[in-house]
This record gives C-alpha cells, sequence and structure tokens, in this order.
C-alpha cells in the first residue's frame, strides 16, 4: 500500500504539473510578442493599454477586456488576458498567433498618411488678430487672417510637389469665413480607406497686452482631454455599449501621442528656419476647439505675436512667411516619415 500510495502521489504531483505546464504555455507575454512581430511596444501602466507597433501597423490591448484593436478600426474578440502576479502582460496563445498573423501579413501593406489638412485660421468678417507696425515711416496694419493663409498656400504648394500620391486639403483657400465646426467637419468628413489616417494642422497668429511678447508654439490637446465620439458603434457591431468608452479612450491615446509628436517635429523644423530671429516658446496645451473636434492627429501653430511691432515686421514679409511654410512643411515630412518609417529626410 505504501508504494501505490507513493505512485498515487506521484502521479497527481505529475498530472498537476502537466495542467500548470499548460496553463503557463497557454499565455504569452506581451513583451515575447512584440520581439517575434519585430514591433515595438508601448505600455500605459497606469490606464492598462498596451500597444505593438509596427510601421503602420497597430495592434492594442486594455487590461480586462475581452478584444483587442487591430489598426485602431477593426475589433476583434474572444481574448483572454491576465496580468501576472509580477506585473506582466499576457494574452491568450491562440490570440498571439492571431496578432503575428496579422503583423505578418500587414507588414507591408499601408496606406499611410493619405490627407494633410491644413486649416488657416479665421477669413472674410473675422480677420483674427490684429496688429500695427511702421515700414519706412509708414504705420502698416496687420491682420492674421492674411499672415496664416499665405503661409498655408506655401506650405501647401510645398507638400503637394513633395506628395503627388497624397491629398493636402485646405479648410479655406482664400478670404472667406468659416465656422469652427466647419473646419473640423471638412477633416471630419474625409472617409480614409483600411490603413489610411491623416493629420490636421491648424494655422494662427497670436497677440497679447504684453507687446514685447513674441516667438511661435505649438498646442496640443492637454492629454488628460478626452474627445467624445471617436468610435461609431455602428462600426463595431456586437459590442457591449459599456464597452464603447473604453475603445473611444483606446483611440484617443493614439491621438494624443501622435499629436505630441507631430507638435515636437513642428517645433523643431520651425526653430530651424526662424529660430535665430524668432523665439521658440516650447509645446503648450489647451483644448482649443478645432483641435478638440478633430478626429485625428491635430495641433494648432501660433506662428508669432501680431502685437509686437518687430514681429508684426517680419509676418508681413513675403519672405519670413516663406521661411515659417518651409518650417511648417519639414516638420510634416519629418513626422510622416516617422509615422511610415520611410526613410526618406526633410528638406
Amino acid at each position: 500500500m505504501g508504494l501505490m500510495k507513493k505512485f498515487g502521489l506521484f502521479f497527481i504531483f505529475l498530472l498537476f504539473s502537466v495542467l500548470f505546464a499548460s496553463a503557463e504555455e497557454g499565455f504569452v507575454d506581451i513583451l515575447d510578442l512584440s520581439k517575434e512581430c519585430g514591433a515595438d511596444i508601448r505600455a500605459d501602466y497606469w490606464k492598462g493599454i498596451y500597444e505593438l507597433k509596427k510601421g503602420r501597423t497597430i495592434v492594442r490591448f486594455a487590461e480586462g477586456c475581452p478584444w483587442y484593436l487591430l489598426n485602431m478600426n477593426e475589433l476583434i474578440t474572444g481574448l483572454d488576458s491576465r496580468v501576472t502576479d509580477d506585473g506582466r502582460f499576457e494574452i491568450d496563445s491562440a490570440s498571439a498567433e492571431e496578432v503575428k498573423a496579422f503583423f505578418a501579413a500587414n507588414s507591408s501593406v499601408f496606406g499611410g498618411i493619405r490627407y494633410i489638412v491644413l486649416d488657416p485660421g479665421h477669413g472674410g468678417k473675422d480677420p483674427g488678430a490684429i496688429g500695427y507696425f511702421t515700414e519706412g515711416g509708414v504705420k502698416k496694419t496687420l491682420r492674421e487672417k492674411d499672415v496664416v493663409l499665405s503661409t498655408a498656400l506655401e506650405t501647401a504648394k510645398l507638400l503637394k510637389a513633395r506628395y503627388p500620391d497624397k491629398e493636402v486639403l485646405l479648410t479655406r483657400g482664400d478670404d472667406r469665413y468659416l465656422k469652427l465646426e466647419e473646419r473640423t467637419e471638412i477633416a471630419n468628413s474625409v472617409e480614409l480607406a483600411d490603413n489610411e489616417s491623416m493629420i490636421f494642422v491648424s494655422l494662427h497668429a497670436n497677440a497679447s497686452f504684453n507687446t514685447a511678447a513674441k516667438g511661435f508654439e505649438v498646442w496640443y490637446l492637454p492629454p488628460e482631454y478626452r474627445r467624445n465620439n471617436l468610435v461609431d458603434p455602428d462600426t463595431v457591431g456586437g459590442v457591449d455599449s459599456d464597452v464603447i468608452p473604453i475603445l473611444n479612450t483606446m483611440l484617443e491615446e493614439e491621438y494624443t501621442i501622435e499629436s505630441v509628436i507631430l507638435g515636437e517635429k513642428l517645433l523643431t523644423s520651425l526653430d530651424a528656419q526662424v529660430g535665430d530671429i524668432s523665439v521658440n516658446r516650447g509645446p503648450k496645451e489647451e483644448s482649443w476647439f478645432v483641435v478638440r473636434n478633430a478626429h485625428m492627429p491635430s495641433v494648432l501653430i501660433e506662428l508669432g505675436f501680431v502685437t509686437n511691432r518687430e514681429e508684426a515686421s517680419l509676418l508681413s514679409s513675403t519672405s519670413y512667411l516663406k521661411k515659417l511654410g518651409k518650417g511648417i512643411y519639414n516638420g510634416i515630412v519629418d513626422f510622416i516619415n516617422d509615422f511610415e518609417q520611410t526613410g526618406r529626410t526633410s528638406d
């Protein structure tokens, strides 16, 4: 009996070992999966969101959610995930195989950034900020709407020459008035094909009671801000309504990250063009209407202060506006290069 008991205990131990090993083998560490896919990994541990990214192919997971997102537009259900005691995020092996297959199939198939939307602020009956300066003994007036339109047209010309395969859209190409909601609606109404993306850049000029204030700056949404209705419930059929806000947050997270990166590149390239004669005031955070209502990576650029007489004189100069246009162009090109991993350089 003693021998049988020992064999019985050994058998039970062996059975539990097999079951335990099978359970462990049934899950894949997200870090190991990223290496197998050749993808970069980003994790927001506070929000419990994990992302694998290779080129323009993106897979995103959220702790406790029985689904994951492919390229931010296709929802795959049936995911089993867990966070281990030592903090590792793991997904079931079947989903891991699906993710690897997705990366393999999409590694060279993506549309990249298809549309670039430039939004010159104000226009028509709305002149925007107004400044005054003296040139050759003559007092002159500078209107924001004219500064931003000229700069946007210069930027658009350079982008169209560089990217004949992309669509460069202007919310206005002349001196016309548009409501704020009309500007973002132009961008939001664009229908993107699978794996295609777009960016939104709004151009403005600054004003201040402090006439010594000068320089350029780039604004984007604060990370804690959340756009509403990014996810259309009709496109994710069969998903519980209480899951939609989580999907919305995941998509917003992507827009926020890309907006910050775009803003940084624009600041760097503007600094390279005009930093010797203007001031780089750095990145700013604010929930501007045109930025918070654009359902895509979006930033707002303040080109300079029309209320600073010296800078107003610069902003009235065609050659200076061309430099600003070139700076914005180079920043967008650098962003697209990273976004699409093309390896091309800016001018």
